[in-house]
């Protein structure tokens, strides 16, 4: 059986064995050198001699190289700008988290500033009340200033009485008594303002009220209804033993319209031996009082 013969192979198209670039590159210089050739032969030029083919291989490294540092040189500079741009996301993150810190206390301040504006709102309510409350004890208890409508008293001895039937202490307190009695809301004896630590005492041919000497004859400043006081005056016990008493001893008594009245303020009294109590202590010693 005779041995078939093999055939080697055809061998292979130069665009496939040979890359493309270097392809490109050989046939475009090949092409130049072809058109030199021309244009030489056609005016007489010796051709000149062909560069050698590894010319042609040394652009390609070159080129290559060239190409090479291109994408070392982008491969760093997109490194550096994933790096940078990191490095901007975390920043952003810090000041987030900064912004948030800020936030949450300024919230805090709020709240504490409308905690604070609700107990200064607390605090000027409880001071007005104390104002007021302050103003009317001043009112009942002669240490405040009063005005409004009122009467006028006039009470003196008889001008011929004998020195047992002038006026003494003893009297002007049960008038005292009988006008509180009958209403009144505010009493100043010749400008002297009673208040509940007040009393009528007898020093020679005056009297002190407050401390302060008064002289006959003795005005009496009533704030009050200027109708009902003299009713009030005629229809208490305290008025009827008044009016019996100066009938019997012959006083000048005088009652008039005092229109519009202003009462002064008594002066303050210093405590000496006497302390205040705070409104807590003096409510716990109210209980233990009343328990014991």
């Amino acid at each position: 059986m005779a041995e078939s013969t093999r055939t080697a192979p055809p061998p292979l198209p130069q665009h496939v064995t040979e890359p493309l670039l270097a392809l490109i590159t050989q046939r475009s210089l090949d092409a130049d050198y072809e058109h030199v050739a021309r244009r030489r032969t056609a005016a007489g030029t010796p051709p000149a001699r062909s560069a050698p083919r590894h010319t042609a291989a040394i652009v390609l490294v070159i080129f290559g190289l060239l190409v090479t540092v291109a994408a070392v040189q982008t491969s760093r500079n997109a490194s550096a700008d994933q790096s940078s741009r990191a490095s901007l996301i975390d920043q952003i993150n810090l000041r987030r988290q900064g912004v948030a810190h800020l936030q949450a206390q300024l919230a805090d301040q709020q709240a504490r500033q409308l905690k604070l504006r609700d107990g200064l709102t607390a605090l000027e309510t409880a001071q007005q009340a104390t104002r007021s409350r302050l103003q009317r004890l001043g009112v009942r208890t002669g240490f405040g200033a009063v005005r409004g409508p009122g009467v006028q008293i006039t009470v003196a001895s008889a001008p011929d009485s004998t020195e047992s039937e002038t006026v003494r202490d003893s009297d002007l307190a049960l008038l005292t008594d009988a006008l509180w009695a009958a209403g009144a809301e505010a009493i100043s004896v010749n400008g002297e303002r009673l208040t509940v630590l007040s009393a009528f005492r007898n020093v020679g041919v005056g009297i002190l009220v407050n401390s302060q000497p008064v002289f006959p004859p003795y005005v009496f400043s009533v704030v009050g209804d200027p109708t009902d006081l003299p009713a009030g005056l005629l229809s208490s016990s305290a008025g009827g033993a008044w009016y019996a008493l100066k009938d019997s001893l012959g006083f000048r008594f005088e009652v008039k319209n005092g229109g519009t009245m202003n009462l002064p303020a008594a002066s303050p009294v210093t405590l000496r031996s006497a302390k205040i109590i705070p409104p807590k202590n003096l409510d716990t010693q109210t209980k233990g009082d009343s328990t014991s």
